[in-house]
């Protein structure tokens, strides 16, 4: 097992962080590289937008905002040209809603996993135009893959204008076969919208073989980079008619379609900037080796922590990828047992809800150690039992 590198994070030594899958953490050199960018803007900003920046300010792509967008275009293998760099993946569904014309009756499919702010966001969309959201329950524990995909199928409707699902869930931390779901769709003519905030750096992301069309994803979860770094990927088919979430100069001067779509003004684009940074970092560190062991591990301690509190598993490993969600006993307050975690212990823990259930979400990084876990399991047994 490769050695831990803790010392590369600025996290506090102090705080037992088990809770990647909310906000993850910056390496110290990617975010001093977050900074230089900074100074260079502060240095001369006119020179900063209209030079270094080439291409915000007419149709030119070149700079190092584009070597960014292709870098990262490549990480995910996905084309450059539909990539669009946004804060995070509530404002790139945001702006996906806003675009989508929706007729009375259409129907929105998605499951009843999905992220609270995102239903709330398509459920207004779809009552400002008489359609109707469609939450399909999926009980615990899920089968197989291929039995989740018929089961799915089956609620598909003439009516079902666009199918909205995580390609992680975020309470129940479930790995979704938006592939095959996706390749159904484009078949049958009904637009994909993928949540993908917990996707990129914790699995091996393929845009272009996911091919839905629309791909969204939080860069500042798993993959490592400072805060408010996101990207959404439109498909070829859906670029023409995908409206801007945010009117600018790039109405009047056209340059690529990404800036068209990111010029929001003055923005400081630093963060964007240092993604090709945590891809270098990532690759010196052998991420990818990282992350399989830290996943082995997970996967191991879920079912030492759900044997514990005597709750069944929610899935099998293969739903699983660096996050791990466990049933905790239903006598549990998550708000009781998630202040008790950081004023006795300083662990920061995801402790959520689903349903009438109270999960916790377990993360573990290259930065995390067995002994975190093991304090993790012993604080709530002590929590459950005082």
């Amino acid at each position: 097992m490769l050695a831990n590198i803790r010392s590369e994070f600025l996290l506090d030594p102090d705080t037992h962080y088990l809770n990647h899958g909310s906000f993850g953490a910056c390496p110290r050199e990617v975010f001093e590289d977050y900074q230089n960018w900074q100074r260079i803007l502060e240095k001369n900003p006119i020179d900063y937008y209209t030079r270094q920046l080439k291409g915000l300010f007419g149709k030119e792509a070149s700079g190092p905002l584009e070597k960014a967008r292709t870098d990262l275009a490549q990480f995910v293998n996905a084309d450059a040209e539909g990539m669009i760099f946004t804060p995070n993946v509530t404002v790139a569904l945001n702006a996906i809603a806003n675009s989508i014309e929706l007729n009375a009756n259409d129907e929105v499919l998605t499951t009843d996993h999905e992220y609270g702010t995102i239903l709330a966001t398509w459920a207004r969309k779809c009552l400002q135009n008489d359609a109707v959201l469609t939450e399909m329950k999926v009980d615990l524990p899920v089968a197989t893959k291929a039995e989740f995909v018929d089961y799915f199928w089956k609620h598909v409707t003439p009516r079902t204008k666009v199918i909205l699902m995580s390609h992680i869930t975020s309470a129940t931390a479930l790995v979704l076969p938006v592939r095959e779901i996706c390749r159904r769709a484009r078949k049958a003519g009904i637009i994909t919208v993928i949540d993908g905030a917990h996707a990129v750096g914790q699995i091996d992301l393929d845009v272009e073989g996911i091919n839905a069309d629309f791909y969204t994803s939080n860069c500042h979860k798993w993959m490592l980079t400072p805060k408010g770094t996101a990207f959404l990927h439109v498909h070829a088919t859906q670029r023409e008619a995908f409206e801007p979430l945010v009117i600018s100069w790039a109405e009047i001067n056209q340059p690529s379609f990404s800036l068209r779509h990111e010029m929001w003004g003055t923005r400081d684009m630093a963060a964007f900037l240092s993604i090709p940074a945590a891809i270098k970092f990532r690759k010196k560190h052998e991420w990818e080796t990282r992350n399989f062991e830290a996943q082995k591990l997970l996967h191991d301690y879920r079912d030492r922590f759900s044997d514990t509190f005597g709750r069944k598993t929610i899935c099998d490993h293969t739903w699983l990828a660096q996050i791990a969600s466990v049933l905790l006993p239903e006598k549990i307050k998550a708000g009781d047992l998630w202040r008790y975690l950081w004023e006795e212990y300083r662990i920061e823990a995801m402790i959520t809800g689903w349903r009438d259930e109270i999960i916790l979400r377990l993360s573990f990084n290259a930065y995390n150690t067995r002994d975190e876990l093991d304090l993790l399991l012993s604080a709530i047994q002590k929590f459950i039992h005082k």
